[in-house]
């Protein structure tokens, strides 16, 4: 899980500029530098975590935000030693800095390694079914009278209705089950993509009336082929191969430390 409250400038780079100074002067050298982290900062960022979720942070979780508490000790040090102390924003962005430098020169994928690519990732291009549909709403929650609800359940288009009832529609664009699902309920998205001809599915109760569906157009699920989402695919293909390299050159620096977290609570 990308803990992203961990990757934000604001939250850590103060509590590291001051310690990472003293440790580049102190150990600048080509040989294994002790970096040693108090657990208090790695407790610190467990309990920000855990308030921006609003539940306590898995094992897991506390395991990655040590990583990655490491991960940005070893950034700055190496950006100090490649003098990017030198930049305008200086501190808070060294950690960003070195982690494009780290992820950059990232080649093109050839055709071969595209289409690889997007076949082992169907999955995430995969597009789900999809209906066009007429959303009728009337504005008084109470059952319609039995003239009215003949007319729905005979499956007749809201333009033919023979009513003088209030009453307002609309029209939902290209929407998945999902999406139905946050506008109204589970079960109302169910049945409209379960409904079958003309059917009109409801009534879904809310404070603004009673809504009715009616299916007008339907989507089938389908994965696009590689031509029509090429650059998608390209950027994705392109982002997993910075993330790749990137982790790659951390384990390598890591490695340059002799690492210790210290005042770790027994």
């Amino acid at each position: 899980m990308q803990l992203r409250i961990l990757r934000e400038p604001t939250f850590h780079f103060l509590a590291l500029a001051a310690g990472i100074s003293l440790f580049y002067w102190l150990f600048n050298n080509d040989d294994s530098r002790p970096l040693q982290i108090d657990w208090q900062e790695v407790e610190a960022r467990i309990v920000v975590t855990e308030l921006a979720q609003g539940y306590p942070a898995t094992d897991e979780q506390k395991q990655e935000i040590e990583n990655l508490l490491i991960d940005d000790y070893v950034l700055v040090m190496e950006a100090y030693d490649m003098g990017l102390q030198n930049d305008a924003r200086i501190n808070d962005i060294l950690t960003q800095k070195m982690r494009h430098v780290l992820s950059g020169n990232v080649i093109q994928p050839t055709d071969d390694e595209l289409q690889a690519f997007y076949q082992q990732n169907l999955d995430r291009y995969g597009q789900p079914a999809r209906v066009t549909a007429t959303e009728l709403v009337f504005n008084n929650p109470d059952p319609l009278p039995a003239e009215v609800a003949g007319q729905l359940a005979a499956g007749v288009p809201e333009q033919d209705l023979v009513t003088d009832l209030n009453r307002i529609a609309g029209i939902l664009p290209r929407v998945t089950q999902e999406d139905l699902a946050s506008i109204f309920d589970t079960e109302t998205a169910s049945g409209v993509f379960t409904s079958s001809g003309d059917d009109w599915v409801g009534p879904y109760i809310s404070r603004r009336g009673q809504h009715w569906i009616q299916v007008e157009q339907r989507f089938p699920a389908r994965t696009p082929p590689l031509d029509e989402i090429i650059e998608q695919v390209r950027l994705d293909w392109i982002a997993r191969e910075e993330e790749q390299r990137l982790q790659q050159e951390i384990e390598r620096l890591r490695n340059r430390y002799a690492i210790s977290i210290v005042n770790r609570p027994a």
